[in-house]
């Protein structure tokens, strides 16, 4: 069994804001804020990311627990949430029980403890109808009240992304409104990092700001690398489940009707 022990070490488990989507380099690999947390003290060293774009928290539970769990690392660091609360159906039961296991599980496994994250206002910079938005907004508060009161129980230290900048309004989001860029990514690096060193006695000062926008060219060159990275991993599984769909609709027209059944 691949066991990781050292004091330093770190996997990461969570969603595309994990894995890094928004910030690609050259030749389409993806960065992030965990790899910017890197370099942030006490330098750790990451050993795995997990973290897998459309994730939620009941396939993070079924997916990418029982590695992250095996490789027993000194930190693990959780962000997930969003695609739950962005989905067409939200369950809040089952979402805090998915939650809780994940968490519980991650706490005994970390040798130094683990990292959560709130969920920012999604719905604040997705086009979306006024009553959309108030719904995502009441699914994210709710998403949030379980991620405090879970991370709390288990000793989890907590990023809140609530209280940071609001993404639509500090040119910290990519072209396609949903994840951070390369300079939100590296915003989420420094908070993570100040909470990292206010737990191990350290008092951050100064908090964390927004880093300095990139120049021009790099701006363009990183938001033409991230739609050419969503072209090619997000269009052509949306364009299979939309032929499926259509698909099964044509079917259903075309079957007899079912027998019903109460």
């Amino acid at each position: 069994m691949d066991m990781t022990t050292g004091s330093r070490s770190l996997v990461a488990v969570g969603d595309s804001l994990s894995e890094g989507v928004g910030d690609p380099c050259r030749g389409g690999a993806l960065r992030g804020w965990i790899h910017y947390l890197m370099s942030e003290p006490p330098g750790l060293e990451l050993v795995a990311n997990l973290a897998r774009s459309g994730t939620t928290v009941a396939s993070l539970r079924r997916d990418q627990l029982a590695r992250a769990v095996a490789l027993a690392p000194a930190y693990i660091t959780c962000v997930i949430g969003v695609n739950d609360v962005i989905a067409g159906h939200f369950d809040i039961r089952s979402f805090e029980d998915d939650y809780a296991h994940v968490l519980a599980e991650l706490s005994a496994a970390a040798t130094v403890g683990v990292l959560t994250m709130t969920l920012h206002d999604v719905a604040a910079a997705l086009p979306a109808s006024r009553a959309r938005r108030a719904e995502l907004r009441r699914r994210i508060a709710g998403a949030n009240e379980v991620i405090e009161r879970v991370s709390r129980r288990h000793g989890a230290w907590m990023v809140d992304a609530r209280t940071a900048a609001r993404v639509e309004r500090a040119g910290i989001v990519c072209v396609d409104r949903l994840h951070p860029n390369r300079r939100g990514h590296r915003y989420l690096a420094a908070l993570a990092g100040d909470v990292l060193r206010a737990r191990g006695g350290v008092v951050p000062e100064p908090r964390a700001a927004i880093p300095d926008a990139d120049p021009l060219r790099e701006r363009i060159a990183s938001g033409a690398r991230h739609t050419l990275w969503v072209v090619r991993h997000l269009v052509p599984p949306l364009a299979g489940a939309l032929f499926t769909v259509r698909r099964a609709g044509r079917v259903r027209a075309s079957a007899p009707p079912a027998d019903r059944r109460y």
